[in-house]
């Protein structure tokens, strides 16, 4: 436990030097770096974290944050049967499994990286109930004449690293939802803002974390109702590094 603490501290003051002292690296091209740079050695849950990820420690990070999920929907009593889903970032297609499981009938995945598309079309190429769709979420949400019961984007908007780009999707996924729908998201939400956390060795930026009030201002302009974050230290209760994992739930 301290030392995962610890290493998590470090790992802190090294991005903070790099964001705000040497000021390094310049923002990637993200519908060519995930094809290019990540997904270099096939797709899987495991994979979609790191390409060299302990599959037991993958396992254990999307666990955690699928119960701080749980405990919303089942403390808020709210029931996913029937419902549509849409889901942003679908990598190897774990939360497009996941709400299946929930009771949701039709699901929507978008993804900038065409080797998770073509992956993706053909798992699910004999369910008829989902959709994958190739491109940004705000550009493919502008065509989509569609309204959700939930939009899911766990351990994604933090690699949206064009602020622009990043408040375009949140205001899209409000337009989105129906009355009443969930926007959830899975990150950080710390008291940091614009954190460069992932400088590639060409010194390419894919991941920036926004804080908790930068969140808070953007999702009220955009229209959502009520917040509720939920804090998930199961980092450190494994000796393994994991991505960010709090879970933050807006609703419309």
């Amino acid at each position: 436990m301290i030392k995962q603490f610890l290493r998590k501290r470090v790992k802190t003051v090294k991005d903070i030097l790099n964001t705000y002292v040497r000021k390094r690296g310049q923002n990637y091209r993200d519908t060519e770096w995930w094809d290019n740079s990540f997904y270099t050695e096939g797709i899987s849950d495991r994979q979609t974290i790191s390409p060299k990820k302990n599959q037991l420690s993958a396992k254990y990070h999307y666990n955690s944050v699928e119960m701080q999920i749980l405990k919303h929907l089942y403390n808020n009593g709210i029931s996913l049967n029937q419902s549509t889903v849409l889901d942003i970032g679908s990598g190897s297609g774990h939360w497009i499994d996941f709400y299946r499981y929930l009771g949701s009938t039709k699901l929507i995945g978008i993804d900038v990286s065409l080797s998770s598309v073509n992956y993706l079309k053909k798992k699910y190429s004999e369910n008829p109930d989902v959709v994958v769709h190739h491109g940004k979420v705000s550009e493919i949400l502008d065509k989509l004449d569609e309204k959700y019961d939930l939009i899911n984007a766990i351990g994604i908007m933090f690699h949206v690293v064009d602020d622009g780009d990043w408040l375009s999707t949140i205001k899209s996924t409000q337009k989105s939802l129906k009355k009443g729908g969930l926007f959830v998201v899975g990150g950080h939400f710390g008291i940091l803002d614009g954190l460069n956390v992932q400088i590639d060795s060409n010194g390419q930026i894919n991941k920036r974390l926004r804080s908790k009030r930068h969140w808070t201002s953007a999702l009220k302009k955009a229209g959502y109702s009520q917040l509720q974050f939920y804090s998930n230290n199961a980092y450190l209760w494994i000796n393994n590094s994991l991505p960010e994992n709090n879970v933050l739930i807006a609703t419309k």
